[in-house]
């Protein structure tokens, strides 16, 4: 995708969705994934680099996160940052960053101080992110102190503190401490006060959340034709609640939403017959779901031949081609090619020829004999829970399968239902795993056991070398750990712990009077918005597409 060769333009509302309201406005005392708002009105002290996006050198998409790769990462209220030692981590706070003016705070400069009371305050929040991902002991903040005002020193256990970059650098939306003194908090959005490009002036609980500019916003654009701009070019930001997605997919072709994100292919083509004006889009991947059965009982799951057997069963080609007309990639599993993704991906053609035959599956005659020689020369039966929405492509799954002698029962259980079962791991033979390689390839989520995103429960020694591989690598040289990731594709393809599926395509749609965005979501860490920072409304070009 080009960069853009117009000059922004200021004014103008920028108009999104949520699905659902936000439930957090305090990171210090609350989790700050409910609060989709959090990274709009609070900043952390490294967030995305805009211009290693598509308006600067391409170098990522960001439509998901920085994927753990901290060269993408820019500095937000910290300029930069050191690894001074193996278990230290050295902020370099930004000058002249000012609090909103509005008291407590009252336009005060962001300081050394605010950091420290910040990561203190969030590491002990028991309900917040930190204790939520980092529980064990060795993972924790060991240490953070102040140096000088614009100077603060992290503590961590050798090899975590690249991790932690990531996270305490990326995560930590910093709150005002003033705001919390005598066991008050910021819970309240009357109360909410950061340094952010934009302040909420308006909030309707299940309907929408308004913001205004922040007059004295410090950053500056970093690329583009209007490099040096004073940022924000909007004056405003208003997120409606449209839970429902017949209403979100009718507000973007009505003009009252901006922006959608995750759009299948049938509702893409429709609406490019049926708008009334040609709007913009980026096709990326949708979510992808492999079918995943126990290790950790004595199933047949436990058989690697068994496991390749069902692979080669499910003709994965064919539901590429004809499930999803062509609109998807054969190989979603571990790594789709996407511009973020670069450094892990490795195309289907360059895997080892087993690894492209599991990959691809529709070899009945081999995966009949892998299970006569595995000891189920007559199959077996066996179960997997899902949702509604999975039963379309799981009964493909369960067609295939069963020309090998293997019977699978859908086994259909509400969304909330089916996440509980999920993250307790209490199905008993096979679930259908969202998967989270592809959205953070630094954790190796399904590949380790002692995570709930493991529903397989498979592990190995060669997995194990190169995780050992990341943890000591990360955030010092990513371009080794990322190698050692990508060469381990092919084996985890062989080791088959799960039948993997095709990934369909995804897109990010946009009005045509938004400019200066490419489909961004995530900007930096996991919660949305960053992007508005950047972007511009053309409310001339708005008017006129709209006849108003």
């Amino acid at each position: 995708m080009t960069p853009s060769k117009e000059k922004p333009k200021y004014g103008g509302t920028y108009v999104a969705f949520q699905p659902s309201d936000s439930s957090a406005f305090d990171c210090a005392t609350q989790f700050d994934l409910m609060g989709f708002n959090i990274s709009i009105t609070n900043e952390p002290l490294l967030a995305g680099d805009w211009a290693k996006g598509p308006a600067g050198t391409g170098e990522t998409d960001w439509t998901a996160n920085h994927l753990g790769q901290t060269n993408v990462l820019g500095g937000q209220l910290a300029e930069r940052y050191e690894i001074t030692a193996p278990d230290t981590i050295v902020w370099h706070i930004r000058h002249g960053v000012k609090w909103w003016n509005k008291a407590p705070a009252n336009g005060r400069e962001f300081t050394a101080d605010d950091v420290v009371w910040n990561l203190q305050t969030q590491w002990a929040n028991m309900g917040g992110n930190f204790n939520m991902f980092f529980p064990k002991p060795e993972e924790k903040l060991l240490d953070v102190k102040k140096i000088d005002n614009y100077t603060v020193e992290t503590k961590f256990n050798p090899g975590k503190q690249g991790i932690q970059i990531l996270e305490t650098g990326a995560r930590a939306y910093m709150m005002l401490p003033e705001a919390h003194d005598n066991g008050k908090n910021q819970q309240d959005w009357k109360d909410n006060l950061g340094t952010g490009a934009y302040m909420i002036d308006d909030y309707q609980p299940g309907v929408s959340m308004h913001f205004e500019k922040n007059p004295n916003y410090w950053q500056k654009d970093p690329v583009g034709p209007g490099k040096g701009n004073q940022l924000p070019y909007l004056d405003a930001l208003n997120i409606l609640i449209i839970p429902d997605l017949s209403s979100q997919e009718a507000a973007f072709r009505t003009g009252k939403i901006d922006s959608i994100a995750n759009i299948s292919v049938e509702t893409f083509t429709e609406m490019q017959k049926s708008m009334n004006w040609q709007f913009l889009y980026k096709q990326g991947y949708g979510f992808n779901s492999t079918p995943e059965g126990r290790e950790d009982k004595d199933l047949p799951f436990n058989n690697i031949k068994v496991r390749q057997a069902m692979n080669l069963a499910v003709d994965k080609v064919a539901i590429a081609r004809d499930y999803y007309q062509g609109k998807s990639e054969v190989m979603g599993f571990p790594f789709p090619n996407s511009p973020g993704l670069k450094p892990y991906y490795t195309p289907l053609e360059q895997l080892s020829p087993l690894a492209q035959e599991l990959i691809k599956g529709g070899n009945i005659e081999k995966a009949k004999q892998l299970l006569k020689d595995a000891g189920f020369p007559n199959g077996f039966k066996t179960e997997i829970a899902c949702t509604a929405a999975d039963t379309d492509i799981l009964s493909i799954v369960k067609a295939d399968l069963a020309k090998v002698n293997i019977d699978m029962e859908l086994k259909v259980s509400e969304t909330g239902v089916f996440w509980s079962i999920k993250r307790g791991r209490t199905f008993p033979q096979m679930l259908f795993n969202a998967n989270a390689t592809s959205w953070m390839p630094h954790y190796f989520f399904e590949m380790r056991p002692e995570t709930n995103d493991c529903a397989s429960f498979w592990d190995s020694p060669e997995t194990r070398a190169v995780y050992k591989i990341v943890q000591d690598n990360l955030g010092i040289d990513d371009a080794k750990w990322s190698a050692a990731v990508k060469g381990v594709t092919s084996f985890i393809v062989e080791s088959s712990f799960g039948i993997w599926m095709p990934v369909p395509y995804a897109y990010q749609l946009w009005q045509p009077w938004l400019k200066n965005y490419y489909g961004a979501t995530q900007l930096g860490a996991f919660l949305p918005y960053h992007n508005t920072y950047y972007n511009w409304i053309d409310t001339d070009l708005k008017a006129k597409t709209l006849g108003k």
